[in-house]
């Protein structure tokens, strides 16, 4: 594990292994760190992203999707989470009765035998195990056609989620382009919009809206269109839904649509949240990143198995360097019981290039990518042991 370091430059007030005022104990993540994982690629694959986990009775497997070289398509990817190998892949053609006319922008796995994708139109297309299409759904598509004047955008993958009861629900990412009284193009995502979250019931195929506004304060996100880029889990034992913002603390309890509370999980870390600015090379040339002294919330996830909450942010980044490939990344793992009662937090650095990208949660524990990958044949996570915080 050489190549993960531990954020002690940066907190250097604590002292790691210690209970602090909050009575959290903060450790590094190396305390629970078991071994490793390696995801095989193939010959065309270069690496992975946006790592599912897809449930089937008592089996799991991990769930990436890529455009497929071999054929005109797009391609699911079954891998065994205990070999590492992939076991099945379900393929759908760009072009033909098949295909999904406008391209596939997202996607919800629902077994090896069903899934949905969504194109860029906002229609959803269902899926058998053999990858033929069963029905055309446009209820979302005829939602956005609703909506004046604003763009909504998605980000790839983690934006569908089924929440049980044939529900799917959306993240929305709205974005108006050129606001008043400019002249330049800018984009920047309205204030006052409170439809962060639609959900489509797949029976009667109705459309559920939420309605809520933005956290305080978050009008200094405006600008920072990836502050949108909302994410969260479904908590199936409560039937509730955390929703995260990556600029804040708050985390959004949901009901279905339905805003319910609003809670700010407990810490002993201190946190600066600030959006994206734009960063001048010496080169000259610009580029829209967020400032070294950042943190960004980066996964929430909800381990059904052990009623647990766990919850990642990047604290800031450290060095010299001019762009973040160059520094230091900070991160701190979060652990909370169901109930959000703070069971435990991990601090842990990059220093190699790489970010915090990947992660996925199975019955056998957390996983996150390794900071520095060696072979072009396999990715490698580092495994996490979840069976001390079991109660």
């Amino acid at each position: 594990m050489k190549k993960i370091l531990f954020g002690l430059l940066i907190l250097g007030f604590f002292s790691c292994g210690e209970k602090r005022d909050k009575d959290i104990y903060l450790g590094k993540l190396d305390e629970i760190i078991v071994g490793d994982f390696v995801f095989h690629l193939d010959s065309l694959t270069k690496s992975v992203y946006e790592i599912k986990v897809v449930k089937e009775g008592e089996n799991e497997y991990l769930l990436t999707t890529k455009s497929a070289l071999e054929f005109a398509g797009w391609a699911f990817v079954f891998t065994d989470p205990i070999s590492g190998y992939e076991v099945k892949r379900i393929e759908i053609p760009y072009e033909g009765p098949e295909s999904m006319k406008g391209g596939i922008l997202g996607n919800i796995v629902l077994s090896k035998n069903l899934f949905f994708v969504m194109n860029r139109e906002g229609v959803l297309g269902e899926y058998d195990q053999n990858g033929q299409q069963i029905r055309i759904i446009s209820s979302i598509k005829n939602y956005f056609d609703s909506i004046p004047n604003i763009k909504t955008s998605f980000s790839f993958n983690r934006e569908i989620e089924y929440i049980g009861d044939s529900i799917l629900q959306l993240k929305l990412r709205p974005k108006l382009v050129n606001p008043p009284g400019l002249k330049e193009t800018k984009f920047e995502f309205p204030e006052n919009f409170t439809e962060w979250i639609i959900s489509i019931n797949l029976t009667t195929q109705l459309i559920e809206k939420s309605n809520f506004n933005i956290p305080d304060g978050y009008e200094e996100f405006k600008n920072d269109l990836t502050a949108t880029n909302l994410f969260g889990v479904f908590d199936s034992n409560r039937i509730k839904y955390y929703l995260c913002w990556p600029g804040s603390n708050e985390i959004y309890v949901l009901k279905g649509v339905n805003l319910i509370e609003k809670v700010i999980p407990e810490s002993n870390v201190e946190l600066n949240f600030k959006p994206r600015e734009v960063e001048r090379l010496a080169s000259g040339s610009t580029y829209w990143a967020l400032p070294k002294e950042a943190s960004k919330n980066v996964f929430l996830l909800y381990d059904e198995k052990r009623d647990l909450i766990l919850k990642c942010t990047k604290i800031n980044e450290s060095g010299a360097g001019e762009t973040k490939f160059e520094r230091t990344k900070h991160y701190v793992l979060s652990i909370y019981s169901g109930e959000w009662e703070p069971l435990g937090e991990y601090l842990f650095d990059f220093e190699s290039e790489l970010d915090l990208e990947n992660w996925f949660l199975t019955s056998e524990g957390l996983f996150i990518n390794k900071p520095e990958q060696k072979s072009e044949d396999e990715y490698v996570f580092y495994k996490i042991d979840l069976s001390l915080f079991k109660d």
